[in-house]
């Protein structure tokens, strides 16, 4: 989507790209951000696409309208798993607490927006935004101690389920958390406490813990 946004401005400036080859500039910009600086800010990756053609100067308000459209479409094409609400449903059930952890968007305002839409709501306790209740996102450890506090417990006394081990990993376990890595998809590694297959596995070794 993005990609065809530029495309088309581009042409509108006599400039020819094809999309394919703008995508896959953006798809390397993605992993940059996403695997070493942890920068969340889309205007900041579509401008870093612009320095990379030597097209600074056409930087302006459109930058920040496509990164708009973007979460629109993003949000719009990313469904919940098939097993988040019976997971979440059977933990409350249980007597577990419930609190989420998620990185900014780098847009102030546009995660929690995003949150506020999904049916889980209603059953989070707390819910920190990295990067805006907290000066730094994932893995810095602070937005684990606030998601603790903001429940009332102790760190220990929390279990971290996350699927990004770049971020999650480091930043729960260096807290004291024990940490349960998802697996369904992203990347793997590290050195978590459990690993599961899906969030209703994971339920499932929480039960067991």
């Amino acid at each position: 989507m993005v990609a065809g946004i530029f495309q088309k401005r581009l042409r509108k400036e006599g400039i020819l790209y094809t999309e394919p080859n703008l995508f896959r500039k953006l798809r390397l910009i993605d992993l940059e951000m996403h695997g070493r600086k942890f920068l969340y800010n889309r205007d900041v990756w579509w401008e870093t696409l612009l320095k990379q053609l030597r097209l600074s100067k056409l930087k302006g308000p459109w930058i920040h309208e496509t990164t708009l459209r973007y979460w629109k479409t993003y949000a719009a094409a990313s469904p919940l798993f098939n097993d988040t609400m019976s997971t979440i449903h059977r933990l409350r059930k249980a007597g577990f607490r419930i609190g989420m952890v998620s990185d900014s968007d780098g847009t102030p305002g546009m995660k929690m927006r995003r949150i506020r839409q999904q049916p889980f709501l209603k059953f989070l306790e707390a819910i920190v935004v990295a990067g805006e209740d907290t000066p730094s996102v994932k893995p810095s450890r602070r937005p684990f101690t606030l998601i603790a506090e903001r429940l009332g417990l102790r760190p220990r006394n929390c279990l971290y389920i996350g699927d990004n081990p770049n971020t999650d990993i480091e930043g729960a376990k260096g807290v004291g958390m024990m940490m349960i890595l998802l697996k369904r998809r992203g990347p793997q590694g590290g050195h978590p406490d459990h690993i599961a297959r899906s969030l209703s596995d994971a339920a499932k070794l929480l039960m067991r813990n």
